[in-house]
């Protein structure tokens, strides 16, 4: 066979072969890049759970007026709350009954609540007293509305309460949140941490 021949077969030959491994090679590519589910990866709907906001903010505070009380029933007569009463101290605060009688406080929410969101509270005091067994009573409302409230006996002892409480409906941004607390005898509150979670 001429030489120019046998050349010409060989490289027939290698050609034939290049085609059937670049053939192989695009195959295998495509195996290697297709997309797979990544499970670390947040999927459609997957978000993460809804974080806690605060509600309120203990330096904004002030004294409600007393004619749009909703659990006004329960206002003394004459009510005696003075500056001493009632003050925000290291981002909590704290209500001193031996200086208000009565504490009706408001201030406008921080946040929009959604109707189903969770309001979570936390609240401490000394060792209740009193000269006669008594109650204190606690209320948090929103917009006019009763969320949360509880009867705690006295006298009894100190303790660190953590209350929750669902929201039935929704409030804008600035709707009036309203502390109420009051009982009988010389005993100190203290108003910790106050958030809303939206549900999921």
């Amino acid at each position: 066979m001429p030489p120019e021949q046998r050349r010409a077969q060989v490289i027939a030959g290698l050609a034939a072969s290049l085609l059937v491994i670049a053939c192989a090679g695009d195959g295998a590519d495509t195996g290697a890049t297709a997309e797979t589910a990544d499970p670390t990866e947040p999927t459609a709907g997957s978000g993460e759970p809804p974080e806690p906001q605060r509600l309120v903010d203990h330096a904004l505070w002030s004294t409600a007026r007393a004619d749009d009380d909703p659990l006004a029933t329960h206002r003394p007569d004459p009510l005696e709350c003075g500056i001493a009463g009632w003050y925000e101290e290291l981002g909590e605060l704290e209500v001193d009954t031996n200086f208000c009688d009565y504490a009706d406080l408001t201030q406008p929410a921080l946040v929009e609540i959604a109707a189903g969101s969770q309001l979570a509270l936390s609240l401490r005091h000394y060792d209740l007293t009193a000269a006669a067994p008594a109650q204190a009573h606690i209320a948090l409302l929103i917009g006019g509305d009763l969320i949360w409230e509880d009867l705690i006996e006295i006298p009894g002892p100190a303790a660190v309460r953590i209350e929750s409480a669902t929201i039935p409906q929704k409030y804008p941004q600035g709707a009036p949140v309203r502390l109420h607390l009051h009982n009988h005898g010389q005993n100190t509150w203290i108003l910790g941490l106050v958030t809303v979670t939206a549900p999921e």
